[in-house]
């Protein structure tokens, strides 16, 4: 069990059923880890920007962002977290998260500086110790 201090996730998927398999992974390994979830992308940028724009946060919320949603995909959702200021997107870990293992979009992730790196649904324990060991 990995439990130096309280881990933070968001996930922001359309798809109720990948968050509810995401948050049991996440709580097998990190048992007090705190995690929102969002299926409307557009709410998760309105939360951001009214809940971490002055926050100065020693240790990053890990977010897993789905890449197809029907009203905003997780590209367009990094185009619009692009324009905040580093203060908000410093305080994250940006994860694409997709069921598709189109190589476009695997490619696309590993290109983009806001992104960390590419998972595939659904996520594993050992992935997720992975990320964090």
């Amino acid at each position: 069990m990995m439990n130096n201090s309280i881990k933070k996730f968001l996930l922001i998927d359309d798809d109720p059923l990948n968050n509810y398999l995401t948050k049991r992974v996440i709580k097998k390994v990190f048992q007090d880890a705190e995690i929102i979830e969002f299926t409307e992308p557009e709410i998760a940028l309105t939360h951001l920007e009214n809940n971490y724009t002055n926050n100065i946060v020693n240790e990053k919320t890990t977010v897993f962002l789905d890449i197809n949603m029907p009203t905003m995909s997780g590209w367009e959702f990094l185009v619009k977290f692009e324009k905040y200021n580093d203060i908000i997107k410093n305080q994250f870990n940006m994860y694409m998260f997709s069921s598709s293992i189109n190589p476009a979009d695997i490619y696309r992730a590993n290109q983009d500086p806001l992104v960390i790196d590419f998972i595939e649904k659904p996520l594993e324990i050992e992935k997720l110790i992975k990320l964090f060991s």
